[in-house]
């Protein structure tokens, strides 16, 4: 079982979204689209960015430059630090790396196990017995790591606004009352995807309503 997971693991990084390695990628490519006053675009590629490297000084500099350039000036969403915290962690090693320290992990705690069988020297079989311990936590954690890493790129509830205005409904339906409009640039959280071309959003400032989703851009 565990190495059918550190495998599941291993084969699910290539359909992920993009890993550390192509961070920097879309990092130049948010600079390229700043530079040009794009700043919708730019705001996806840093997000994009931010995905992979959620603590990246420089790409939360970016972000905010860029954001100081919308229309609307939302406010970005609070998290308690321990989450971002946790959020870089997890981000720190692919998938593939991930399940490649569980593996190895699993197979030295087994032969410390062994080591804890088999020998005669009791100290010997201490060391052997804690450090097995601490190898099959490690193995536990890295199978989480790489499941929770692969979680998070594949899960995208965040959007970016890519038209010059998106008009926010109360109900998912062209002709329901507008409750507010948000202009490009604007980062909005995906709360519902049931209906069909429609999307539930919801607002830095709590506000929520319905967006079209033909408006933004899924981070």
């Amino acid at each position: 079982m565990a190495f059918a997971l550190c495998a599941y693991a291993g084969k699910a990084a290539p359909a992920a979204s993009p890993d550390p390695d192509s961070a920097q990628e879309y990092f130049q490519r948010g600079n390229a689209f700043y530079k040009q006053c794009d700043y919708a675009h730019a705001m996806v590629c840093y997000m994009r960015a931010q995905k992979s490297e959620p603590l990246n000084k420089d790409i939360q500099h970016n972000i905010n430059i860029t954001r100081s350039k919308t229309i609307d000036k939302m406010p970005p969403e609070s998290n308690i630090f321990f989450v971002e915290w946790y959020k870089g962690l997890v981000m720190t090693n692919t998938i593939d790396n991930w399940a490649m320290i569980s593996i190895v992990s699993l197979i030295v705690a087994l032969l410390l196990f062994l080591a804890y069988l088999f020998l005669n020297s009791i100290a010997v079989r201490k060391v052997s017995f804690y450090a097995c311990v601490v190898l099959f936590l490690t193995f536990c954690f890295s199978v989480f790591f790489a499941w929770n890493r692969k979680y998070i790129l594949n899960t995208h509830d965040i959007a970016v606004v890519i038209t010059d205005a998106v008009t926010i409904k109360n109900l998912p339906s062209a002709k329901a009352p507008d409750t507010a409009i948000i202009h490009e640039g604007t980062c909005v959280r995906i709360i519902d995807k049931d209906m069909k071309g429609w999307y539930g959003i919801r607002l830095s400032d709590g506000r929520e309503g319905w967006i079209k989703a033909a408006g933004v851009e899924l981070i």
